[in-house]
């Protein structure tokens, strides 16, 4: 092999991912929530698009900011909704449809909270059926099955919980942010705290806009899971439903160069397999799969040439010397990103 011309790079990073993700929708019921539980309902295809591109083996659950009515529960039929549950976005819009009959007193940490706790004690005797299962295991086709005869509901073990906050006030909650910080960190056991991210779509800080409460808590409590927010306000919540969905399954949008690049002269391209999805390449500027002939659905020969800047491009952040993606550019699951260039200064 060739060697690189003095001073170009080929810097090479592969895509998160994470194979399993079970998510709890905390759903303001109060008054004035109407239309944006309607809003939420109808862009959900926008969140659940990148779980389905990567064959994610997800759990959604709903509750309310009601922590009067119907505390730790969650709400819907069926209330767990999975990648076979029958017309999935029919289903989940019935779920997050929870009405506007709740306490205006909302308090959506603590019905996390209640709902964490009622699902540990819930799954518990499943947990340990299923440890007492595997211990007896030497093969992956065991430990698969011990899977499928166990299920534990939610709270899975091995998979991420990511909380998503959906409402137009402040939190309420009776504890500490802080308190609720190192609850939810702890949901999935201890040594698991990397597990939890918390989102939300809320009031926006500082600003009292379309009669939203800015949600100052929620927002804290995304800053310390490296989380996301998006505005409570926005007509669509297609955008932030997509950023939610990119955390929610471990994408990166943030790849630090090895060097100093000079930016004029940065290259990427981001290879997907073989038997990539048309739509999961369908916002690249250019695609090229020639070298796909005669080779496997699993090789990573497609390559996606994303577009550069924009809402939907990436761009180059001198300041962290990183190549950031925004938006649908953003790499998917099984990708390989390749970011070549030269050196500052040797051009």
């Amino acid at each position: 092999m060739s060697a690189l011309p003095p001073g170009l790079r080929v810097d090479t990073y592969a895509q998160r991912s994470a194979s399993k993700v079970d998510v709890l929708w905390v759903v303001d019921n109060s008054g004035s929530m109407a239309p944006r539980q309607e809003n939420l309902a109808r862009n959900f295809q926008a969140f659940i698009r990148l779980f389905r591109q990567g064959s994610i083996d997800f759990r959604l659950a709903v509750t309310t900011t009601d922590i009067f009515a119907r505390p730790g529960e969650l709400v819907g039929t069926p209330a767990l909704l999975a990648p076979d549950t029958p017309d999935l976005e029919s289903a989940f819009a019935r779920n997050v449809r929870v009405g506007t009959s709740g306490s205006a007193y909302e308090a959506g940490l603590e019905a996390a909270r209640l709902v964490l706790e009622r699902q540990a004690e819930e799954g518990a005797p499943w947990k340990a059926a299923l440890a007492t299962c595997e211990a007896g295991c030497d093969t992956e086709a065991c430990h698969e099955d011990c899977a499928v005869r166990y299920p534990v509901p939610f709270l899975r073990p091995g998979a991420f919980l990511y909380l998503v906050f959906v409402t137009d006030e402040e939190d309420r909650s009776p504890y500490e942010l802080r308190a609720y910080w190192r609850a939810f960190e702890q949901a999935q056991g201890v040594g698991n705290d990397g597990t939890v991210v918390a989102s939300a779509i809320m009031g926006d800080v500082p600003t009292n806009a379309c009669g939203a409460t800015p949600g100052s808590r929620y927002q804290e409590l995304a800053r310390l899971t490296g989380g996301e927010v998006g505005s409570i306000c926005d007509a669509e919540f297609a955008d932030t439903l997509r950023a939610l969905a990119t955390s929610a399954v471990g994408l990166r949008r943030t790849f630090v160069l090895s060097h100093t690049p000079d930016p004029e002269t940065i290259e990427v391209h981001v290879r997907y397999p073989c038997g990539v999805s048309a739509e999961a390449v369908a916002d690249c500027e250019a695609v090229d799969r020639t070298a796909c002939e005669g080779q496997p659905a699993e090789a990573l020969g497609t390559v996606c040439t994303p577009r550069r800047e924009g809402q939907d491009g990436w761009r180059y952040e001198a300041e962290r010397g990183a190549v950031f993606f925004a938006g649908r550019s953003v790499p998917g699951l099984g990708a390989r990103v390749e970011v070549r260039y030269f050196e500052e200064g040797t051009r």
